[in-house]
């Protein structure tokens, strides 16, 4: 004969709390005729009473999965910027500011200078990895158009990035007004 136990509730049967990420508590089965019903219970709910329980065990709430990583290495994002940066394409110009922005906020690449052209305010970056500095002009971009070019870039390498248009938007217009080179 097979018995079918539910899994843990993850849950207080008795006051609903939810059970922290390895948090201790207790089980208890109750036999109703032929099936077990499991209940789960915290510590401060807990009495001990074995009235009408079948088994009863102390267990601990399982740690909580993290969510998958979708990894792209510094060297490809590096690599990524660098051709973005040779590109004579103008489409590419957003694409090229919110890399930079981004590998900014993760320290790969190092401003150096701020200056105003007839067209607007140009970045010199310089990546320490490559040996080698850039420029790359704001392109004054609204959280909207941020939001959309994460999702490209997030197309071509394939990660999650659009979650953090708002952290990047602001970097992207911070950064802009923020070091503002004095006429």
């Amino acid at each position: 004969m097979e018995w079918t136990v539910q899994a843990s509730g993850n849950a207080c049967a008795t006051c609903g709390r939810p059970f922290g990420e390895r948090e201790e508590y207790w089980s208890a089965l109750y036999s109703e005729g032929a099936l077990f019903a499991r209940k789960d219970y915290c510590g401060a709910c807990w009495t001990g009473n074995l009235e009408g329980v079948f088994s009863h065990w102390r267990t601990r709430s399982k740690k909580k999965p993290a969510p998958p990583k979708r990894f792209v290495d510094d060297a490809v994002l590096l690599d990524f910027f660098e051709r973005l940066c040779e590109s004579e394409d103008p489409s590419r110009a957003k694409l090229r500011f919110i890399m930079a922005v981004l590998l900014l906020r993760k320290r790969l690449l190092k401003e150096r200078d701020r200056h105003r052209d007839e067209h607007g305010l140009v970045w010199k970056v310089e990546a320490p990895r490559l040996g080698k500095t850039f420029d790359v002009r704001d392109q004054g971009l609204s959280q909207a158009e941020v939001a959309d070019v994460l999702v490209q870039i997030g197309q071509v390498l394939n990660v999650e990035l659009s979650g953090d248009s708002a952290g990047v938007a602001k970097d992207a217009s911070t950064q802009g007004a923020a070091q503002e080179p004095q006429a």
